[in-house]
């Protein structure tokens, strides 16, 4: 019976009740935790809710309501006050009768605000029950509710509520659960009480209802749905959280967006929410999520193969599993609350070529060519293909990737083709470093890709990549806040630099406006020192004036020098 045909089985209980019957029912909605049961009631209820509106059909649904969850409550005076306080939230038509506000002035020790009177507040709670008739009433959390308040009890009101009330009455819990006397107790009632059971197994219906609610594309359903029955999660209560997220990163970035780009971001959230969940059950983490071969796999449990393995068959119909590239990097430090995740570069990876249509075909491209190897079936032009695409993805493809390229070019003896690719790629490597000395600080992440010692050579040989300017490092040191980076700037600041701060950055920068420039220049080292001195002298040799003027300022930074 699928998700439609239990809504239907369940209207239909309901309706006949309410139209033919003299006494309510009583319907449990039953399954595993997590599963959806209390999202299941609530969408029905939202949706008949919705057609008596539309229909104008007769207001079987649309009557005092009350959703309780047992989680808390300690007696079952609690629970009844619960009951009548909650339909008065939802539903007006509770009044307090006229009489009750005449009580005799000797009953009057207890303040009920929020009906305007005064009683004594169990009166008041009786009075204010036997109000209760003719109304829906949710009972949920069972499995959370307090060894105070008796199973028992909780069945016999809602007993007394569907026959003497006429109150329709759902319960929803996970029988599995319960325990012991609970459990006993609950069977006893359940056959005296129960009408009718709804019993929701699986999440991928939920997961299709939710998301079908939200306008989420079905391509992103089918893969959230394959999901859950390849690495049998059946809570839906993951795939709300996967859902949420999902729905709040793409309101960050703009409304157009390729289809892959949504997958990928899709792909990264439930890999992150199954590490978070599961990850220490499966013994899976981020670094699993790559090609491994099986005798890597050796040393792994039976789960964790099991794992790996339903990952792996994922991949063949939604490659971005096996996939390392930025999205994974920003979304692991997302999930890991890394210091240097910002929703900017998520931004910047959703405006960029990397998420364009034709840069992820490209990709695609790649992993196919790869597919076509591994499966037998290259054909005779397969290399020179292999070729204009990996040529392509240098930049978008990772560097394991692109080291895969290479290799292939060498198993194949096109080792012509293997050092081209192999100078383009260390090209763009230097491109990279040479804007940001930390492009590739991660880029091991997932494994050895081969260009470790070339980054690790460059940065050494240029170590002043990626310096901040001169006068933003002083702004740093002096007056804001300060890294590594802003010290060996002004330690490596050379003549030319030092004058054109001093006579030129310094006076037009407004951040400057509070302090001098003698300040800034007697803190450098002795090597930067030294160069404003020469700069000194030689501006002395314009006039007289400049002269003594040059040589006030360097005794001036001498003197202090020595003094401190």
């Amino acid at each position: 019976m699928n998700i439609l045909e239990k809504e239907k089985r369940l209207k239909e209980l309901l309706e006949h009740n309410i139209r033919n019957e003299k006494v309510g029912t009583a319907i449990a909605i039953t399954g595993p935790w997590g599963v959806g049961k209390t999202f299941f009631w609530k969408t029905f209820l939202e949706k008949q809710l919705s057609d008596e509106r539309i229909y104008k059909k007769d207001n079987l649904f649309n009557r005092k309501y009350a959703y309780v969850s047992l989680f808390g409550l300690e007696s079952l005076s609690e629970l009844k006050t619960q009951i009548y306080s909650s339909i008065e939230s939802y539903h007006s038509s509770i009044e307090v009768p006229k009489w009750i506000k005449g009580l005799p002035s000797i009953f009057k020790d207890t303040k009920i605000s929020q009906f305007g009177i005064s009683a004594p507040a169990k009166l008041f709670d009786s009075l204010m029950f036997a109000q209760v008739k003719d109304a829906i009433i949710c009972f949920d959390d069972f499995e959370r509710m307090s060894k105070k308040l008796d199973i028992k009890d909780v069945m016999g009101l809602a007993n007394q509520l569907k026959l003497e009330k006429n109150c329709q009455i759902i319960l929803i819990l996970d029988e599995d659960k319960a325990e012991g006397d609970n459990k006993k107790k609950y069977a006893e009632y359940k056959e005296k009480l129960v009408d009718g059971t709804i019993r929701i197994n699986f999440v991928n219906p939920l997961i299709e209802e939710k998301a079908k609610h939200l306008k989420i594309e079905e391509r992103l359903v089918e893969l959230m749905v394959e999901f859950a029955e390849a690495l049998e999660i059946h809570n839906f209560r993951f795939f709300q959280k996967v859902i949420k997220l999902y729905l709040q990163f793409r309101k960050e970035l703009s409304e157009e967006v390729a289809d892959s780009t949504k997958e990928i971001i899709l792909t990264r959230i439930l890999q992150g929410f199954f590490i978070q969940d599961f990850g220490l059950t499966s013994e899976i983490n981020w670094e699993d999520f790559r090609i491994i071969i099986e005798s890597k796999q050796s040393a792994w449990s039976e789960r964790k193969k099991q794992t790996y393995l339903a990952f792996d068959r994922l991949s063949s119909s939604y490659s971005y599993f096996f996939t390392e590239d930025d999205w994974c990097l920003e979304f692991r430090k997302w999930f890991e609350q890394s210091d240097d995740f910002s929703n900017e570069n998520l931004i910047k990876l959703a405006q960029s070529e990397l998420i364009s249509d034709s840069n992820n075909k490209l990709r695609d491209k790649l992993s196919a060519l790869f597919d076509e190897r591994d499966n037998y079936q290259a054909s005779d032009d397969f290399i020179d293909r292999l070729y204009s695409v990996s040529c392509q993805c240098i930049g978008l493809s990772s560097l394991l990737d692109l080291r895969a390229c290479i290799n292939t070019f060498n198993d194949f003896e096109e080792f012509e083709k293997a050092k081209l690719l192999e100078s383009k790629v260390v090209f763009w490597i230097e491109e990279k470093l040479s804007k940001n000395r930390n492009a590739f600080k991660r880029s091991r992440v997932f494994g050895i890709h081969g260009f470790e010692d070339f980054i690790q050579d460059f940065l050494i040989q240029n170590p002043n990549l990626d310096l901040p300017s001169l006068k933003d490092a002083m702004y740093n040191k002096y007056i804001n806040v300060y890294s590594d980076l802003d010290i060996k700037s002004l330690n490596t600041a050379n003549k030319e630099s030092l004058y054109q701060f001093i006579f030129t950055d310094f006076q037009k920068d407004e951040r400057f406006i509070n302090t001098r420039v003698h300040h800034l220049i007697s803190s450098l080292a002795y090597q930067q020192r030294q160069f404003v001195i020469e700069i000194l002298k030689e501006r002395a040799q314009v006039s007289s004036s400049q002269k003594i003027y040059a040589n006030f300022l360097i005794s001036k930074l001498i003197d202090e020098k020595k003094e401190s």
